[in-house]
């Protein structure tokens, strides 16, 4: 199985839509620490059509130097703070690429507040993704 994370801002309307998914899915609230080593390690952008590793801030620079973003922190902070580049940065970046979590899932029929797997982990989500780096 691969595991995708997806960013999204939440709103109203978002959380009316994971309230639809939310037996499929696992999400919570990742912290800056979280979404910068998600970043560091597995992220890809969209360069001249082609799918390239963020490795180095150059490559920032060149495509959001018009914007203000000039190195990998400023994304993260654009992405943890949901700031006013968010929507063109989830664009331009391909959704993480996760491994299994070590240990797996528990209870996946279940809901993580009843101690099983799926739906809203709030802050705890972070446990999970270090799981999974």
């Amino acid at each position: 199985k691969q595991w995708y994370q997806r960013r999204v801002a939440i709103t109203a309307g978002m959380i009316e839509k994971i309230k639809v998914i939310e037996p499929y899915i696992t999400w919570g609230y990742p912290s800056l620490r979280s979404i910068h080593n998600l970043i560091f390690k597995y992220g890809y952008g969209s360069i001249d059509g082609e799918k390239s590793a963020l490795s180095s801030n150059v490559i920032i620079e060149n495509k959001f130097s018009k914007q203000g973003l000039l190195c990998l922190e400023d994304v993260v902070k654009q992405i943890f703070e949901a700031g006013p580049h968010f929507e063109m940065l989830i664009k331009f970046m391909y959704p993480f690429k996760l491994q299994p979590p070590k240990g797996g899932f528990r209870r996946v029929a279940v809901h993580f507040s009843k101690n099983g797997s799926w739906g809203n982990r709030a802050e705890k989500i972070n446990s999970l993704i270090r799981k999974m780096l």
